[in-house]
C-alpha cells in the first residue's frame, strides 16, 4: 500500500453558515471595542458550535453589524436587536415578547449588547419593552 503523505489533499468544503458567521465576526471586530473582545467570544461567538443556535447567531450578528443604523435610526436598531436577541436566547420561542420585556436578566443582556458591541449605554430598553407590552394587548 502506498500513501502519498506529501501530496496536498483537496480542501473539504466548509459549512456556509459557519463561514458567514466568521465573516460577520470579522466585520464586527473592525468597529467593536477591543476591551470587550473576551466577552463577545464568551457570550456570543462561541455559540457557533451549537447547531440549535447557529442560525440565530448569524441573524443576531447581521443585526449587530449594521452599526450605521446606530446613528441613523437608533430606535429601529434597538427594536431589531431586541427581537434578534430574544430569538437568540429563546430559540424555541417558549416565552412571549411581553414576558421577555419584563425579565431583568434579559434587560441586562440587552444592555450588555450595547456595551460589548458599541461601547454605549442603552437608554431605549424601557421604550422598547413598553412597545412590546402594548403590542400584546
Amino acid at each position: 500500500m502506498k500513501w502519498d503523505v506529501f501530496r496536498p489533499r483537496e480542501k473539504a468544503r466548509g459549512d456556509p453558515v459557519e463561514e458567514a458567521i466568521e465573516k460577520k465576526e470579522k466585520a464586527i471586530e473592525k468597529f467593536a471595542p477591543r476591551e470587550y473582545r473576551d466577552e463577545r467570544v464568551r457570550f456570543y461567538y462561541n455559540y457557533k458550535i451549537m447547531p440549535l443556535y447557529r442560525g440565530k447567531l448569524l441573524t443576531f450578528l447581521e443585526t449587530v453589524s449594521k452599526k450605521e443604523r446606530l446613528k441613523e435610526d437608533p430606535s429601529t436598531l434597538a427594536r431589531d436587536l431586541f427581537l434578534t436577541l430574544r430569538n437568540f436566547y429563546d430559540p424555541r420561542r417558549k416565552a412571549s415578547p411581553e414576558a421577555i420585556a419584563g425579565d431583568p436578566a434579559f434587560r441586562r443582556k440587552f444592555k450588555e449588547v450595547y456595551r460589548y458591541f458599541y461601547n454605549r449605554e442603552c437608554p431605549l430598553f424601557h421604550e422598547i419593552a413598553d412597545w412590546f407590552r402594548k403590542a400584546d394587548h
